[in-house]
């Protein structure tokens, strides 16, 4: 029993030993290593009557010299106190006997440099207003974007912001800490870019896959069609894409768009069964419910796109301003034939044309 009392004895020793190893010049000059909160062992009195009493609870905001920089909890009282007045250099020197020399060795410089230490997310360890009606409050977990030279780059969700923020007014340093000791703890910002990184090329294959399979403007056309005389989607069948894609652009109050589409539909009609491998996509500048009218009265029921979804990058850069517009493609986006207005019927007897071909690359 005295043995293990001697033992915890000497351990208790080396870890005064430890902490005492911190001086007051460099907590001063380390300030990833100031407490938040000391407590003054002195009443500290300021002309006027007011004082600050002994075993008032203070914040700690700086260090000069000598002096440590304090406030008052309210935020209301600033002042500085001699290093004897308060007990901040042991509670620093508490706090540093618990960190292993790696963690010592860590600093705010040191951590801008170490990227691998840098966090995914920081919580907000000091709350301020990033602008009225918008405030940053302890808890706040933020994604980091960069780690400066006194200060994190960060994004708030909740705020819809990108801003930077105090290095001491988050947990960056504690999360650093932790990393620098073990290789498995995270997320870390620089792992999670990577998998963000892989997932995106992943994305970018699968999609490149699915071009390279049904076309590009097929694939620019998920998620817009609709059935012309229903209005329920109606997408393509991704096992038997189209060759090609014939877009006609109209509208119900265009007299020169209600003369050419009755011919048009008796094509299509004509072709729909020795031709399956064309599609026509109607591109409306009507409401839905004009549309389906329009549809109805016409006798077709083309898939259709309304106006507001007619931003596919294949086909935007070719939509003129006038009406009818009959424009022909290839699923990959190559234009075959277009015709405005007096000119469709010349594309429609291109497409004639195209389809009269025994075989045509696209």
């Amino acid at each position: 029993m005295k043995i293990f009392a001697s033992m915890l004895a000497a351990g208790l020793v080396v870890a005064i030993a430890d902490a005492q190893e911190l001086s007051w010049a460099e907590l001063a000059r380390r300030p990833e290593l100031w407490p938040e909160h000391c407590t003054l062992k002195t009443t500290i009195k300021f002309d006027g009557g007011v004082s600050i009493p002994t075993g008032k609870r203070v914040e700690v905001v700086d260090f000069k010299g000598d002096e440590v920089d304090l406030r008052t909890a309210d935020k209301r009282t600033y002042f500085a106190a001699e290093s004897d007045e308060t007990d901040v250099l042991d509670v620093a020197r508490a706090a540093y006997a618990e960190l292993t020399p790696k963690q010592r060795e860590l600093t705010y410089p040191l951590l801008v440099q170490r990227k691998d230490l840098w966090p995914y997310k920081v919580t907000i360890t000091r709350g301020f207003n990033l602008a009225p009606g918008k405030p940053v409050q302890v808890g706040d977990n933020v994604f980091v974007k960069d780690v400066q030279a006194g200060k994190v780059d960060v994004v708030s969700e909740k705020l819809n912001a990108r801003f930077g923020v105090a290095l001491s007014a988050t947990d960056v340093m504690a999360q650093g800490r932790k990393f620098v000791e073990d290789d498995q703890a995270g997320p870390r910002l620089l792992a999670m870019q990577k998998l963000a990184e892989d997932e995106l090329a992943a994305e970018q294959k699968l999609k490149a896959d699915k071009i390279k399979a049904q076309g590009r403007v097929a694939v620019e056309l998920e998620g817009r069609l609709i059935n012309s005389a229903t209005g329920m989607p109606e997408p393509l069948d991704a096992s038997a894409p189209p060759r090609y894609i014939v877009f006609l652009r109209g509208s119900t109050t265009c007299s020169i768009t209600r003369s050419f589409t009755p011919g048009f539909v008796r094509f299509c009609n004509q072709i729909k069964e020795t031709h399956p491998e064309v599609e026509v996509v109607y591109l409306t500048l009507d409401p839905l419910g004009d549309t389906e009218k329009f549809a109805q009265e016409m006798g077709f029921s083309w898939r259709s796109v309304s106006y507001e979804r007619t931003t596919m990058p294949s086909v935007f850069s070719y939509i003129d301003g006038r009406i009818p517009q009959l424009i022909v493609m290839n699923r990959d986006g190559k234009v075959l034939a277009n015709g405005i207005q007096s000119t469709a019927p010349a594309a429609l007897q291109q497409l004639e044309a195209l389809l009269r071909q025994p075989s045509v690359p696209n």
